[in-house]
């Protein structure tokens, strides 16, 4: 193998491959295969699989214990946007690679690259840059940037640190090889250096990204496709295709599904169409798979899922699953109310698992009293606002005094909280009482 094609190998494994994390999200950046398909895919691929059996209670945090269920929900939720984001991870790049037509991705660090990550200190990088370094401080005769269309090339000169009648050194190669890459416009590349009389000629090797034409939205249901290629694709129509413009694009998409509690929602295989030009960009905004209950020995399933403000098969909202675990903690039957979103059998869906601690809801109260003017009054009460398990609300209350012509009679009430679907309620109240007053004249 002749030294250069070890620096096109080795530079390619060691500026490329690098992976951005943005909204709490893993966004790889978007690279083209070198094979003359029809499509070319683009890993855009989100990671956000749901926690399996990760418990969120009221008790979660040591330093809040009095942390509501609807904030537990707030905070699982949240978990399942952010769990499986990392802050970085490197992907390596072989010549073999390249020429398979296999989609190195690209880095995202800024075209400023003062911060440029350190070579690998190993035996072959330590012989790339030996090579290298035997031409440090020779002139720049030609610097060559093949593969550049005239849309790109203006770009390339304005951010080349390096020019002609410059001294030639590997630092400055190396940087603007990262620089251009890094411009968004090319999804690979290399350098080559050819040694004259006069000094040397850098030639830059870039792979220059598909033309852009359109873009098309596919698995959509909550924002209008229209609404997502004005508000927030700002690629321009008819120019080089910039993957870190796509990059933002992708990201201001994701941040507005999670504004709107959407936390599921990911992006998946965004690919282009290298004939005509069209990006299609999958959307998948995750599902709520159903319901599973669990701790309730007397209240019925159903007393708990009609408080739910989503049905299964409705895409999955943080907000409504915050609001609903608030009804059901504001029925009053339950000390505690704890939810677990366990993922579900479909790709990208969950199955929200809310568990119970069941309280008392029966009373029984006894009351004596005596009096000069009334003898002995008494009063009986027994109620439950959770009668049988359905959660109809039951009341009886008898009353006596010593006197059978004062103060005494029954009392008798009961309350269904759903009669139907529009959650109309109904009361029916039963009473028998008698009650004497005194007369007086005024004078």
């Amino acid at each position: 193998m002749s030294i250069l094609s070890k620096l096109k190998r080795k530079r390619s494994r060691i500026l490329l491959g690098f992976l951005v994390t943005a909204g709490g999200m893993l966004i790889p950046q978007n690279t083209f295969a070198e094979e003359e398909t029809e499509y070319v895919n683009m890993p855009y691929e989100t990671s956000t699989e749901s926690p399996a059996n990760e418990e969120i209670t009221n008790e979660e945090s040591e330093t809040s214990k009095s942390t509501s269920p609807e904030e537990s929900v707030e905070k699982q939720t949240e978990d399942l946007s952010t769990e499986e984001s990392t802050d970085k991870s490197t992907t390596e790049v072989g010549e073999d690679s390249n020429a398979k037509g296999e989609s190195p991705t690209v880095t995202n660090e800024g075209i400023d690259n003062e911060g440029m990550q350190p070579l690998e200190e190993d035996s072959e990088t330590v012989a790339l840059m030996k090579y290298l370094n035997q031409f440090n401080g020779k002139t720049v005769v030609d610097i060559v940037y093949e593969g550049a269309s005239n849309l790109t090339l203006p770009t390339i000169e304005i951010v080349a640190k390096q020019h002609v009648g410059d001294d030639f050194t590997s630092e400055a190669m190396i940087r603007d090889m990262d620089t251009f890459l890094n411009t968004g416009y090319f999804y690979d590349g290399y350098p080559k250096i050819e040694e004259v009389p006069e000094g040397v000629i850098v030639t830059y090797h870039l792979l220059e990204n598909p033309i852009y034409k359109d873009v098309v939205f596919i698995g959509n249901t909550k924002i209008d496709s229209q609404e997502l290629k004005d508000r927030y694709i700002t690629l321009i129509p008819d120019d080089v295709l910039n993957d870190r413009t796509l990059h933002d694009n992708i990201t201001a998409i994701l941040e507005r599904y999670r504004g709107m509690g959407y936390v599921l929602a990911k992006l998946t295989e965004p690919s282009i169409d290298k004939d005509t030009g069209i990006i299609t960009i999958k959307i998948n905004e995750g599902i709520l798979e159903g319901y599973k209950v669990k701790g309730n020995k007397k209240t019925k399933d159903k007393v708990i899922l009609r408080e739910m403000r989503q049905k299964p098969g409705e895409v999955f909202n943080a907000n409504l699953a915050r609001r609903s675990v608030q009804r059901v903690n504001n029925l009053g039957f339950f000390e505690d109310v704890n939810v677990k979103m366990n993922p579900g059998v479909e790709p990208n869906a969950i199955v929200m698992e809310i568990e119970v601690k069941e309280k008392r809801t029966g009373t029984l109260g006894v009351g004596a009293g005596y009096s000069s003017e009334d003898g002995i009054v008494g009063m009986f009460s027994i109620s439950d606002t959770n009668f049988r398990g359905i959660g109809d609300a039951i009341s009886v209350i008898y009353e006596v005094s010593g006197d059978d012509e004062d103060a005494h009679g029954i009392t008798f009430s009961y309350r269904r909280p759903w009669l139907d679907s529009k959650e109309t309620a109904g009361t029916f109240r039963f009473y028998n009482r008698t009650y004497e007053f005194d007369d007086y004249d005024v004078r």
